[in-house]
């Protein structure tokens, strides 16, 4: 009974409210005129999705909107819909975003400097280093992905600098900062318009806009209804997907929704004073949080469902509008521009990095016709180089109505301080102590510092001069110490240890961000120690001895990302020509060598939830005589990084429990992904080391291994635990891994 009286009251309602309204309405002939409609969006995070399903109905039932106001997510929905996207449009733009990865800045793999990938993928926290004080960021993101997306999808607008010139006008509310005051925002560049208004405080930076600092609109004016009423609004319908306060703790279950919590009590008077103007106020209720994007799937259905009951509401508002004054429906056919004409490429906020460096980047773009493509993978590279917080791009109308393209940056910290804890059955317990300085030893320049505590200590110093694509100098400074068994067959007979003191110098230049080469030189001081003398061989080992070598390597990695790859390769592969420099041993034991070796490990998806993984190694000595110690190939343990390159991970074997000149091995990995953050891997290896090359492929003692891998992808790294089995040991060797490798 409820359901017809209701929409007999709207009926009611708009007879009424035209009636009221002939005085203003009436045309020069006494015709009545047609009231205008407006639609205020709320916003709600991620809940916001549920918009969907109204521009749906809309579309159906033939009502067209006059104007369009909305805050923080409902800024983005109502803006797509000013521009002229349909909600079948707007849904698939919605569906084709990895949110996950916007929602935290993160770039794929491909654009990030070769250089940079190892203080990305293994830190746990960083901070930045300013004025030789550590301190916090101001927001935990800046919004770098979500720059790029709205400047592609609100681009067939991209010169409309007067909102009320859109299609359907169109108006959005921020947050002055720092008076607190709600800011309207009906002119200047789109995309920065609705940027700054769902700027969650906090979560993302303030956006500098027009002059002002602004944050979320939510804050004090969450429902802009007078707002879209002061534009010409006679008739208001009100989309809300905003959630009421909570009252208990196990409710505020995160940080995004305490903030939600707290800036919801400056805005109920706010609220409550638009639902009086608003004629038709529709209520989502929406069981996902605001943080939810990637359940999608399930908001849009949600959407639908609580718009469709609406339907009949909204069908008999727009053939009583019609019935005053007919209006053919508005074409929603707007789709991102794939090209734009660029005239001029400027800079903005660049202060240390110099102008040719960004043209390095952009100058091409100049008078030219760029796919959008084609700014965004620059854009995003770089972003990669690590050198800024953000990389934003505007488009700004020239004189002879091409575009000029504005690049916004705002440059990093000078240094950033970062930590990472790690456990794993060879190298036992560390913590990583890291710092990266850019700019500091000169311009373009990039300082790594990486320092191990633990059992197996190691520091680690790599500085370069980035000179863009261009090939460029570094050098490396290297110490570490490290120890590991020694094994008589499968019986354990002694401990050696490993201390180094590494230098090298070189040319290097990456490619694409997917490959990195070397030239250089290296200088060794190498020292070598065993618990139990019982080896006159290794005893006349002891003590430092200095070694000199030229190289040159080639990696590639085209990983899709560092663990749990589910598609690219990853290649390392060196050859050094290594010479004693001073000879504190006795017996001549080593001579000059080339040594060289190659690591190849191809991802190949199978399906979403299998990948399979093969590999291999090979690795040999071009000398009759012995090469270094440190340079031999050992093979056992999980790890895949180690402290010295020519180590070979092997299931079933104990940490080094093979060693030779010589070495080909397979690798066999399948992994298997059931849900979630769990993996299991099932391993398989095969090969050989030896002195000899030919025992290395003909010998009887060939190795084989096997087991699996159980694994969680947590935040700290991944928690894992193998179980294995080889001809080589009796029984099953168990290995442990915490933590991101370093």
């Amino acid at each position: 009974m409820m359901r017809p009286l209701f929409f007999s009251c709207i009926l009611v309602f708009l007879s009424t409210f035209v009636v009221a309204s002939d005085v203003q309405t009436n045309e020069p002939d006494g015709k009545q005129k047609r009231p205008k409609v407006g639609l205020v969006l709320s916003g709600g995070g991620a809940k916001g999705f549920a918009y969907i399903g109204l521009f749906r109905v809309l579309e159906e039932v033939g009502l067209p909107i006059d104007y369009v106001g909305g805050t923080s997510i409902g800024s983005i929905m109502a803006g797509l819909y000013s521009v002229g996207y349909s909600a079948d449009e707007i849904e698939r733009v919605v569906r084709e975003q990895n949110w996950d990865m916007v929602l935290r800045d993160e770039i794929e793999r491909k654009y990030i400097a070769y250089e940079e990938r190892d203080l990305w993928e293994k830190s746990i926290v960083s901070l930045p280093l300013n004025k030789r004080k550590i301190g916090l960021n101001s927001s935990l993101y800046y919004g770098q992905e979500v720059n790029l997306i709205l400047n592609r999808f609100f681009s067939p607008v991209w010169d409309v600098t007067d909102f009320s010139k859109l299609p359907t006008p169109f108006l959005c509310i921020g947050t002055n900062i720092f008076t607190g005051e709600a800011v309207e925002l009906t002119s200047g560049y789109l995309p920065m318009a609705v940027r700054a208004s769902m700027s969650i405080p906090g979560y993302f930076s303030a956006t500098h806009y027009q002059g002002k600092y602004l944050v979320d609109g939510g804050v004090v004016n969450n429902y802009p209804a007078a707002d879209v009423k002061k534009m010409g609004a006679q008739f208001l319908i009100g989309g809300d997907v905003q959630s009421p306060l909570k009252n208990s703790m196990e409710e505020l279950s995160s940080v995004t929704v305490i903030i939600d919590q707290i800036v919801s009590f400056h805005r109920q008077h706010a609220n409550m004073e638009a639902k009086k103007l608003i004629n038709l106020d529709i209520l989502f209720s929406v069981s996902e949080g605001m943080m939810d994007f990637v359940k999608y799937d399930s908001i849009i259905a949600q959407g639908e469902r609580v718009a469709r009951s609406y339907y009949p509401q909204l069908k008999r508002l727009a053939d009583s509008l019609n019935a005053i004054e007919y209006r053919a429906p508005k074409v929603m056919d707007a789709k991102p521009l794939e090209t734009i004409e660029v005239a001029e490429v400027k800079y903005e906020g660049n202060n240390k990095m110099s102008t040719i460096y960004l043209d390095n980047y952009f100058e091409a773009f100049e008078g030219t016709t760029v796919e959008f493509d084609e700014i965004e993978e620059k854009v995003t590279s770089l972003f990669g180089t690590g050198f800024f917080k953000y990389v934003f791009y505007e488009l700004e109308k020239a004189e002879d109505g091409r575009a000029n393209l504005i690049i916004e940056v705002e440059e990093g910290a000078p240094g950033y301080l970062s930590a990472a804890v790690h456990y794993d059955s060879d190298y036992q317990g560390s913590i990583m102590l890291a710092g990266v300085f850019r700019n500091v030893l000169g311009d373009r320049s990039k300082l790594f510092t990486e320092f191990i505590l633990g059992t197996n200590p190691r520091l680690k110093a790599f500085y370069t001069i980035s000179n863009g694509l261009k090939p460029s100098f570094g050098s490396e400074l290297e110490w570490y110490t490290f120890g590991f068994n020694i094994y008589d067959g499968k019986k354990e007979i002694n401990n050696l240890g490993f201390t180094a003191l590494n230098f090298s110098a070189f040319l290097t230049q990456n490619r694409g961000n997917m490959l990195n080469w070397r030239f250089g030189l290296k200088y060794e001081l190498f020292s070598l120690r065993q618990d139990v003398q019982i080896d006159p061989v290794l005893d006349s080992m002891t003590g430092f001895n200095s070694y000199g070598s030229a190289f040159v390597s080639l990696q590639a990695d085209t990983r899709d990302k560092p663990y749990f790859s589910t598609t690219g390769f990853l290649l390392n592969a060196r050859v050094s020509y290594i010479v004693p420099l001073v000879d504190n041993w006795t017996n001549e034991l080593f001579t000059n060598a080339l040594v060289f070796h190659v690591k190849y490990q191809q991802n190949m998806r199978m399906s979403n939830r299998f990948v399979f993984r093969p590999g291999l190694f090979a690795g040999g000595t071009l000398r009759d005589e012995s090469p270094p110690i440190q340079h031999w190939f050992g093979a056992g343990g999980l790890n895949e990084i180690n402290y010295v390159d020519n180590l070979v991970p092997f299931s079933g074997l104990h940490f080094v429990q093979r060693y030779g000149y010589y070495a080909a091995i397979a690798r066999l990995r399948l992994q298997y992904n059931p849900f979630g953050k769990i993996y299991f891997t099932l391993l398989a290896d095969a090969g050989n080391l030896n002195d000899d090359v030919e025992e290395v492929f003909f010998a009887k003692n060939a190795m084989l291994g096997y087991g699996g891998t159980l694994s969680y992808n947590s935040f700290i790294g991944p928690v894992e635990l193998s179980v294995m089995g080889s001809n080589m040991n009796e029984g099953v060797t168990l290995f442990m891994n915490i933590g991101f490798a370093f």
